[in-house]
């Protein structure tokens, strides 16, 4: 964890962020309560350019307004827990940006109406949102028995399929050799790993994230989920719907999708353990020929060595179904939120709003090297950098997290699958096929007689 001073922690709102100055003004109506300092905790990136870019976002903000800004910067897991621990305690921070927060933060919180409605926030930039993002963005507060914004998205990503062209071409194949659906696209790597095998290489094909632990490997179950047709396992109405037989037999289909390839050896033996960061890791070492990701951080880390940017690595978007159509892809998206007892309300209010200006928003996701995704249409519209045929990895970040269709995760219709989430079932349930001997069968319906006692807890009025 590091921290900044006020001084050193803000930067990046330029002139260009604070144009809407009716739409700020009108959400800090007191003037002298928007002077005090802001609080900020904002999540760790995964490289340097990340806690630069909020740095410089968080200065010019500062000299632009005359508020001080006291940022901290925490890695994701600690920021979580610190957040719960400062709720429940009623010490919390003013502004928060926590890049798992959809899911392991801000369902829970709004329901137990810990958060501020940021709807008036939102209500400025409204029209620029893409509607997966909005959507998103909507939580069920338990205590007002409705639904609303508690947070404001600010970046967004879909699961990205990265390899190496050098390993595959290594296997005897080339770019188009790679199948284009589910199971043949996955079953491809398995081939060219025995390829390389044949060769002396010691390598795995497949680096599959099975942890038990953060949030990569619920990311991989949850894609394959809804490639085998389980979309539906919670309905828009907040309906957990399990026993839908379609919902259990993709269930089931994914754990076995997932757990045969490891349980054969082309997956690492240590994917069990990993962390969000270890297959990065892993890919980087040349361990494994290919690994699904939930942003294009492998590609970006990459940018100071151009053969291995432009030439080596292949960014690809999740396979079409085996039936050949299109895969709507889950929308993850990283938010802002402002906790109910914050000291300065107004104050975060103001600092959030010109944050999601277009302009200044868009400046910010280009310093982090686009990990990210914009949340908002007009930015990838109004800016080539985003599409540029000349880089092989942003426009199919674009393509297929703001063209291409999306839906949002399901905590949006029930908190309890934060809950899900949260406990890990179903990276539990490949560990119990991998590691405990249960079938998928047994192991699908030993995850939903388990998922099915949480959403007992949570019931949408």
């Amino acid at each position: 964890m590091s921290r900044l001073s006020r001084r050193h922690a803000l930067a990046g709102l330029g002139a260009t962020g604070l144009g809407a100055a009716t739409a700020v003004s009108a959400l800090r109506p007191r003037r002298a309560r928007a002077a005090e300092p802001v609080t900020v905790w904002w999540t760790q990136g995964f490289y340097q350019a990340e806690n630069q870019a909020v740095i410089d976002a968080m200065a010019t903000w500062e000299k632009s307004s005359g508020t001080k800004v006291n940022l901290t910067i925490m890695n994701g897991p600690d920021l979580i827990s610190k957040m719960i621990a400062a709720m429940q305690v009623g010490d919390v921070p003013d502004l928060v940006h926590a890049v798992t927060g959809d899911r392991f933060l801000v369902p829970r919180a709004a329901w137990d109406d810990k958060l501020v409605d940021v709807s008036d926030v939102i209500a400025t930039q409204q029209h620029e949102y893409h509607q997966t993002a909005l959507e998103s963005s909507k939580f069920y507060n338990a205590t007002l028995k409705k639904h609303s914004y508690y947070s404001v998205p600010v970046k967004c990503s879909t699961m990205m399929e990265e390899s190496w062209r050098p390993l595959i071409e290594e296997a005897g194949f080339s770019d188009k050799d790679m199948p284009t659906t589910q199971d043949a696209y996955y079953d491809f790597f398995q081939t060219v790993q025995d390829r390389l095998r044949s060769k002396g290489r010691r390598i795995y094909g497949l680096g599959y994230s099975m942890a038990t632990k953060e949030a990569d490997a619920g990311t991989l179950f949850h894609a394959f989920l809804v490639a085998y047709g389980g979309s539906g396992i919670v309905l828009p109405s907040g309906k957990l719907n399990v026993d839908d037989p379609a919902v259990r037999q993709a269930a089931v289909t994914a754990l076995e999708r997932l757990t045969t390839p490891y349980k054969k050896g082309y997956v690492p033996p240590g994917a069990i353990n990993w962390g969000d960061v270890d297959n990065n890791n892993a890919f980087f070492a040349k361990q494994i020929v290919m690994t699904p990701n939930a942003t294009i951080s492998i590609a970006v880390a990459q940018m100071e060595k151009p053969d291995q940017y432009y030439k080596q690595v292949i960014t690809q978007g999740i396979p079409a179904g085996n039936d050949g159509k299109p895969v709507p892809s889950l929308l993850g998206v990283s938010p802002c939120l402002i906790p109910k007892g914050a000291k300065n309300i107004d104050g975060a209010k103001a600092l959030l709003s010109a944050f999601i200006q277009p302009n200044t928003l868009n400046t910010y996701l280009k310093e982090t090297r686009a990990r990210y995704l914009p949340v908002m249409a007009s930015i990838i519209r109004d800016d080539p950098y985003w599409q540029d045929p000349a880089d092989p990895h942003r426009p199919v970040a674009v393509e297929y997290g703001l063209i291409r269709p999306t839906i949002p995760w399901w905590m949006n219709y029930n908190p309890a699958y934060a809950a899900v989430l949260s406990e890990q079932i179903w990276s539990q349930a490949e560990a119990n096929v991998t590691q405990k001997g249960m079938t998928p069968e047994q192991a699908a319906d030993a995850a939903m007689t388990r998922i099915k006692a949480i959403f007992e807890r949570f019931q949408i009025a």
